[in-house]
């Protein structure tokens, strides 16, 4: 019988507080808004990088919140995750708020958004025991410059030519990311997806290429104009738009 009285009891003061406005259960979908997401109780330096970077070393703070580990039976993992894939990264105890982590340049070559997040380990264990925030980490397209080319040599050979090498001078020539390179087109009329062939080009420093021309293209006589374009070379689908590209110089094949 009291159990009975103290159901009855429950079950009324219950139905009053819902019925007079009284306060409803933690979670209800009628409640207040959410809470607030949590801070993030780790933060890194540098947080982003420009795709086609070489290798790179992170630093990982903690807070008064999230500590790292020095403890010989336990590990601090550094996680990286982009694209739905996770890679560890080779971590550096520096002390209890500070890691050291290796970001090698092959995670580096496309532009792409990351997240990093640090899992303390018991060497004996199968789970982690702690789990950080994750933090973004931006990995941001290149900035290409546009090159410019002040001379061709030679500039003329005669037609029937075996293949000719050219020495290109100017500026602005490297690599800028991946597939990202100076490249040495012929073009009759500087459209390089529709006349465009492009060269076997090698870069031998900011001001200098060298690139070859094939015989093929020295059987007849003509004037057409050798371009370079920081690009993919392999974007020809596309016609290479947008990349940046150089001034036009004239090369001859002479009867």
């Amino acid at each position: 019988m009291l159990r009975l009285r103290s159901f009855l009891i429950g079950t009324l003061l219950l139905t009053w507080q819902l019925g007079c406005g009284g306060s409803r259960p933690s979670g209800s979908p009628e409640g207040g808004p959410p809470p607030p997401p949590p801070q993030a109780n780790i933060s890194i330096s540098p947080s982003n990088v420009t795709a086609g970077s070489p290798d790179l070393t992170l630093a990982i703070m903690g807070s008064q919140t999230f500590s790292f580990t020095s403890a010989a039976h336990k590990v601090n993992k550094v996680v990286w995750l982009a694209n739905g894939t996770e890679t560890p990264l080779s971590a550096t105890f520096v002390s209890s708020s500070q890691l050291s982590a290796f970001l090698p340049a092959t995670l580096l070559t496309d532009a792409v958004t990351a997240k990093l997040r640090v899992e303390i380990w018991d060497r004996q264990g199968d789970a982690p025991i702690a789990i950080s925030s994750s933090v973004p980490f931006q990995v941001t397209p290149p900035s290409i410059p546009a090159p410019s080319i002040s001379s061709i040599s030679p500039s003329t050979v005669a037609a029937g030519s075996a293949d000719v090498t050219i020495t290109i001078n100017g500026s602005n020539f490297g690599h800028y990311g991946h597939f990202v390179w100076s490249t040495a087109f012929w073009t009759t009329n500087g459209n390089l997806h529709d006349t465009g062939t492009w060269l076997q080009t090698t870069i031998i420093s900011s001001d200098q290429l060298t690139a070859v021309i094939p015989a093929t293209l020295l059987k007849n006589s003509t004037s057409v104009q050798i371009v370079v374009m920081n690009g993919d070379v392999m974007g020809m689908g596309d016609g290479y738009f947008g990349y940046p590209r150089s001034n036009s110089l004239i090369f001859t094949v002479t009867p």
